[in-house]
């Protein structure tokens, strides 16, 4: 197994743990967080660590799971489906993919995840 398969695959663990800590460690000074593609990129740690607890706010209970991961040199794609329990009780299941661009020191330069917003805002809104 590859060491971008296992950077991807220890985001994601971290992730569903709720180790914002980690997740953000992970990410170069000047990394860039574009999840969801479309959305405000962020940029600089405080952003990151904001959007990471806005999502973290939304679930009683959240994983995400890598379904696929296709590495290539420093860069990878990954597959992933995320089921959780709204704070409303809830439960929700939406996937995409999210594609990463690594340094020359194995940190996220770039994350870019591809997904529908509107399936978790019509869940949070039922």
């Amino acid at each position: 197994m590859s060491n971008i398969v296992k950077r991807v695959e220890a985001y994601y663990g971290a992730l569903s743990s709720g180790d914002i800590e980690t997740v953000l460690t992970m990410f170069a000074e000047t990394g860039v967080m574009r999840d969801p593609v479309g959305s405000p990129a962020a940029d600089t740690d405080m952003a990151r660590r904001q959007r990471y607890a806005g999502i973290g706010a939304m679930f009683d209970e959240f994983t995400i799971t890598p379904e696929d991961i296709v590495p290539g040199g420093d860069e990878a794609a990954a597959r992933w489906s995320a089921r959780g329990r709204t704070k409303a009780g809830r439960d929700i299941a939406f996937s995409g993919v999210s594609t990463f661009v690594f340094d020359d020191a194995g940190q996220i330069a770039v994350m870019s995840a591809y997904w529908n917003p509107a399936t978790v805002v019509a869940a949070l809104q039922a």
